[in-house]
C-alpha cells in the first residue's frame, strides 16, 4: 500500500518554494511525457494498419461465390489486378513510405523520450539536493536552538516543528518523483524494446501484442500518478 504523507500547503518559505517548484516542473514534464506516448501510439498503430495492407492476402478463388464474381468480371484490367497479387504499383509505393515515415517517427519519439528522462533524472538529483540540505538544517536547528539560553522552550520547540515540516514535505516530493521516474523509466525501456522490434517481419500477433501493452502502459502505478498529481499546487 502506497503511504506517502502529503506535504502540508500552509507551510512556506524559500526551501518550501525549491522543493515545490522543481516537483512542478517535474510534474509538467510528466505531463509532456504522456503527450508523447499518446503521439507514439498513435504511429505505432498506423504502422500496424499500413503493414497489415502490405501483406494483405491475394484474393482466394475457392469460394463459390468470389468465383462467380471474378468470372462475370473477367476484364483485361481485372485479370492484371489478380495477376499482379491485388496490387497496384503506386499504392505499394505510397504504402512503402508510409512505412518508412511510420518507423523513422518512432525512432524520433524513443530519442525525445529518452532526452524527457535525462530531465526528469536532473530534477530529481535537484531535489535530492535540497531534502540533504533541509535535513541538514533540521539537526543545525535542533542542536542550536536548544543550545542556545537566549530563546524561549516555545521558540525553540516551533523552529525545530518548522524544520521538520519543510524535512517531512521535501522527502514526500523526493519519494514520490522517485517512483514516478522509476515508472516511466520502465515505460521507456517497453517502448524501445517494442521500436527496435519492428520489422516487415514482424507477426501480426506480434504487433497487436505491442499496440495493447503500449496503451496499457503496465509499468504505471495509477495510484502512484494519482497521488503525484495530488501534490501538485
Amino acid at each position: 500500500m502506497l503511504v506517502v504523507q502529503l506535504p502540508p500547503p500552509e507551510v512556506a518559505g524559500e526551501d518550501e518554494s525549491n522543493s515545490r517548484g522543481v516537483f512542478v516542473e517535474f510534474m509538467t514534464k510528466v505531463a509532456q511525457f504522456n503527450e508523447l506516448v499518446e503521439s507514439g501510439e498513435r504511429l505505432l498503430g498506423r504502422f500496424r494498419e499500413e503493414l497489415e495492407y502490405f501483406r494483405r492476402p491475394q484474393i482466394s478463388k475457392e469460394a463459390d461465390v468470389m468465383n462467380q464474381i471474378l468470372k462475370s468480371n473477367c476484364t483485361v484490367r481485372m485479370r492484371s489486378y489478380i495477376e499482379t497479387g491485388c496490387r497496384v504499383h503506386c499504392q505499394n509505393i505510397s504504402n512503402i513510405n508510409q512505412l518508412s515515415s511510420c518507423e523513422n517517427g518512432l525512432k524520433d519519439h524513443i530519442k525525445k523520450v529518452k532526452t524527457l528522462l535525462e530531465e526528469l533524472e536532473c530534477l530529481v538529483e535537484n531535489v535530492y539536493g535540497i531534502t540533504l540540505t533541509a535535513s541538514l538544517s533540521a539537526l543545525e536547528v535542533s542542536d542550536s536552538q536548544c543550545l542556545d539560553s537566549m530563546l524561549s522552550t516555545d521558540r525553540c520547540s516551533v523552529e525545530e516543528d518548522r524544520s521538520a515540516d519543510r524535512l517531512d514535505r521535501d522527502v514526500s516530493f523526493a519519494t514520490v518523483m522517485v517512483m514516478v521516474r522509476n515508472a516511466l523509466k520502465a515505460d521507456y525501456t517497453m517502448q524501445e524494446k517494442i521500436v527496435c522490434a519492428l520489422s516487415l517481419k514482424t507477426p501480426s500477433s506480434e504487433l497487436e501484442g505491442y499496440c495493447l501493452m503500449w496503451n496499457l502502459r503496465p509499468y504505471i502505478d495509477d495510484d502512484v500518478m494519482r497521488l503525484a498529481w495530488k501534490m501538485c499546487p
